[in-house]
């Protein structure tokens, strides 16, 4: 019996790579106005933050609906395949939920869906280490079990250039983001236990730069895992970055690039650098 794997687009993953992979990805909606964009389907990265900088309409996201991920599963049913669903966070999202309703709108005993209880390269990091699983032949049921027990050692820290974006999106109060404008002050934001955090401010990139590396010291890199260099639109700030990660002796030895796309995006704007990984397990 083979194991179909699942997730939704916020895992930005290239389709073709997903291809490659044997993942099917359900994309998010993006909605720029009147016009709604299928993520990664016709809307892709690049595109997105130049409608970004050029629009005077802040996007919005709209989670897949159940019958996106039924016809997948279904599909699953009939070639008699288990099914694993990996999904964006349920606190960030409703795709979770969407997720259970299409499951039981299945009917099919071996489909499982796992929050990831993160976003972007955390989610891809649990999809690549499910085909891992699952192409040494374990069963998805196994599989995912492994992912709820990984899950919570998946780590983002990020510096991001403005609190508006988030604030837009509701993910903070005014108060909050309206601070972090008028003091010209870079957050240092997480994603942990699903929800978006502020963690740290500090005046000027450099200084965020610094706290960033000091997140990333007090949470180290598993080496057993991929980490993902994360950006929004500037590649260009992840190659001020890494020799940042080589003098603070915190390079992973299997690093990836990942540009953060419209779904998470939409919610932190441009200008963002940070890290996605596995934290080592502390002795």
């Amino acid at each position: 019996m083979a194991i179909r794997i699942i997730t939704d687009s916020s895992s930005d993953l290239d389709l073709n790579t997903a291809k490659e992979m044997g993942v099917d990805v359900v994309s998010m909606s993006i909605q720029f106005g009147d016009t709604s964009y299928l993520d990664g389907v016709n809307l892709n990265k690049q595109a997105f933050y130049q409608m970004l900088a050029e629009s005077s309409d802040s996007p919005t996201t709209a989670q897949p609906t159940p019958n996106d991920f039924l016809a997948p599963l279904l599909k699953a049913k009939e070639d008699g395949d288990e099914a694993l669903v990996i999904t964006l966070s349920s606190i960030l999202s409703g795709t979770y939920q969407s997720a259970l309703i299409a499951q039981d709108l299945c009917d099919y005993e071996p489909v499982y869906v796992v929050d990831s209880l993160s976003a972007t390269a955390g989610v891809h990091i649990l999809v690549e280490q499910a085909c891992k699983l699952r192409d040494q032949g374990v069963s998805a049921e196994d599989i995912a079990q492994s992912l709820e027990d990984l899950k919570g050692r998946i780590r983002i820290f990020a510096v991001i250039d403005t609190l508006e974006y988030l604030r837009r999106g509701g993910r903070l109060s005014n108060l909050q983001a309206g601070l972090g404008t008028v003091t010209k002050l870079k957050p240092v934001i997480s994603v942990r236990e699903g929800a978006v955090a502020v963690v740290g401010k500090s005046f000027g990139t450099v200084a965020a730069t610094k706290q960033l590396l000091k997140f990333l010291s007090e949470h180290p890199i598993a080496p057993d895992f991929p980490a993902f260099a994360l950006y929004s639109d500037d590649k260009g700030r992840i190659d001020d970055f890494l020799p940042k990660l080589e003098e603070a002796n915190i390079l992973p030895q299997d690093l990836r690039f990942s540009s953060i796309g419209p779904t998470i995006g939409t919610h932190i704007g441009p200008g963002a650098v940070g890290m996605a990984y596995v934290e080592a397990l502390q002795a």
